[in-house]
């Protein structure tokens, strides 16, 4: 991969990884679909913005219901999640469960899409990943992480991704948009949406007061880990394709741990990165990334070659002497002209 693409990577799990910092400081002054409503409205801004100075466009009105839908699954339901789980556990745990969002993934893309076949090696990827989730959650844990309700709404946000990712690849895919075209479709929607339900469901009256670091923790969590991480994202699945891309996953929950413990003081103990390591191994399994012991077949002795045999030039009935000349042209011919049929074989 280019340079470039590298520092695309590392930028990227950087923005997602701090997101749930910005996230968590946020929750200071807004509730989580006041809070889930302004990060898709500044993100909506944002790539709106970029995708008029390239001079792209919205997708048909065919698709929209389509993307309506990917909408509520990817971008609705999992903000909102985010933001209610955080209310009661830590960011450092959020990002880490978060990073099972492609584990999840394979699961359900092996039930909804054909070309998905479960594999011995997804399916262990799979199991062994469902225990590292247990062990990050610590359900025998009740100190320093919050409630259980707040973990498994957390997990019920990584669902959510996952099934917004299936739905794009089974429903939207097909018709080849510009991935900058959906996301930027896709991230209005949600916007519509959300305003919507916080209308007619805990209105606009802030549960705290707006300060400098709440404000500017939502325009950031808006504008870079949103709105400009779908666009490095594309960019990815343009130059490296959609696998190398995916690979952003595991470092999301190395910048959560690091910027949770850094930068809000959360106290890590060793289920955290433990349980971490045992779904980023399990997701690299499943994906194939991680490459398991090839087994050696026994290879048979080879046999010998008999030796060709030599001419006996006192021999006239010996075919393997040179015949007469005049029938070589005929051989040579013959040979000519198969040369063709063998080389359209090899091709």
């Amino acid at each position: 991969m280019h340079p470039v693409n590298w520092a695309r990577f590392g930028l990227l799990a950087a923005l997602w990884g701090c997101s749930f910092a910005f996230i968590k400081v946020s929750l200071d002054a807004f509730a989580p679909l006041q809070l889930a409503f302004g990060r898709l409205l500044v993100g909506a801004l944002v790539v709106g913005l970029i995708l008029a100075v390239t001079k792209g466009s919205f997708p048909d009105r065919a698709v929209w219901g389509h993307i309506a839908v990917a909408s509520v699954f990817g971008n609705v339901v999992p903000f909102t999640l985010f933001a209610v789980g955080e209310q009661h556990t830590t960011a450092t745990i959020a990002g880490v469960i978060q990073g099972a969002t492609p584990l999840v993934t394979l699961g359900l893309a092996a039930l909804a899409i054909r070309t998905e076949k479960p594999t011995a090696r997804k399916v262990t990827g799979l199991v062994i990943g469902f225990v590292g989730l247990i062990v990050v959650v610590g359900p025998w844990r009740t100190d320093g992480f919050g409630s259980l309700g707040g973990q498994l709404a957390c997990v019920g946000a990584a669902i959510s991704y996952a099934i917004s990712f299936v739905y794009l690849r089974r429903f939207i895919s097909p018709y080849k948009i510009p991935a900058l075209s959906v996301t930027a479709a896709q991230l209005t929607s949600a916007m519509v949406i959300t305003g919507l339900i916080t209308t007619f469901s805990i209105g606009w009256d802030l549960p705290g007061e707006v300060t400098a670091g709440p404000l500017l923790s939502l325009l950031v969590l808006g504008g870079a880990s949103t709105g400009i991480a779908f666009v490095l994202m594309n960019r990815l699945i343009a130059d490296a394709g959609p696998t190398t891309a995916s690979g952003v996953n595991y470092l999301v929950p190395v910048f959560s741990v690091i910027v949770g413990a850094a930068a809000l003081g959360e106290s890590v103990t060793w289920n955290v990165p433990v349980g971490g390591v045992v779904v980023i191994g399990a997701l690299a399994l499943a994906e194939g990334r991680l490459p398991l012991p090839a087994r050696r077949a026994a290879e048979p002795p080879a046999a010998a070659t008999p030796a060709p045999p030599v001419p006996d030039p006192t021999d006239p009935t010996d075919r393997t002497q040179p015949t007469d000349r005049a029938d070589r042209p005929e051989r040579n011919d013959q040979a000519d002209r198969a040369q063709p049929v063998a080389a359209q074989e090899a091709c």
